[in-house]
């Protein structure tokens, strides 16, 4: 396997893990919720440059169903990357504390909680257009076989109750009226347990994939293999 798909994948798991992080505001010293807030920006940086090859090809091509989507999905997870950044340094109170740009208002807290919610749906929408050419990266760096029926049937049905357990906590958590701008102040559980706390949000960051999966293939792909 290439060095560059085995750091691809170090990278995305390292990626995954900051934004856990990150979600855990109440977690950690906001210091260090702002340190960790530079590394992913950098990290994403370096994401694009590794699949920079996909804007090239953005204007070149036809566009079917399919690849509008995955399109579309992948410019707003920047555009609300990009606020989440912007709306996060403007509120610093560390790292940024001193600078003219610096301000702590309730529209620019209110801006940074609901892009940052926002931004845990489409990065779990971009996972599940993503999940076959992820599944395939880990089959070939862990020379595991796609075609066994620990593959076909046994990981698929631990996914599908994980996801079906993030569904539930994303309920049970009340994080829809943080997509609506219904919330001006962010709880947390301070007694909460870190693992808990990362297991739940990976929950559902797997619930949004796999619903994503079997939405793009019910609408797009289903008829295909019907015919087939």
């Amino acid at each position: 396997m290439k060095k560059k798909y085995l750091f691809q994948l170090a990278q995305d798991l390292v990626l995954t893990a900051i934004l856990l992080s990150l979600f855990g505001y109440h977690l950690y010293e906001e210091i260090t919720h702002e340190w960790l807030g530079l590394v992913f920006f950098a990290l994403i940086i370096s994401h694009l440059s590794l699949n920079i090859w996909w804007l090239k090809k953005l204007f070149s091509g036809s566009y079917n169903g399919y690849r509008i989507l995955q399109s579309a999905v992948n410019l707003a997870t920047f555009l609300l990357f990009l606020t989440a950044c912007i709306s996060g340094i403007m509120l610093s109170k560390h790292l940024f504390a001193e600078m003219p740009f610096h301000s702590t208002t309730d529209f620019m807290r209110k801006i940074h909680m609901t892009s940052t919610h926002w931004l845990q749906i489409l990065v779990g929408v971009h996972l599940g257009l993503h999940w076959k050419p992820i599944a395939n990266l880990f089959a070939n760096g862990y020379r595991l076989d796609l075609e066994h029926w620990l593959a076909r049937r046994l990981i698929p049905a631990c996914w599908l109750i994980i996801a079906a357990y993030g569904i539930f906590v994303f309920v049970q958590r009340e994080l829809l009226p943080y997509l609506l701008l219904q919330v001006d102040f962010a709880y947390f559980n301070y007694d909460e347990p870190q693992a808990v706390f990362y297991f739940d949000f990976l929950a559902i960051l797997i619930a949004l994939a796999y619903s994503t999966r079997f939405l793009v293939w019910f609408f797009l792909f289903r008829k295909k293999d019907v015919k087939s």
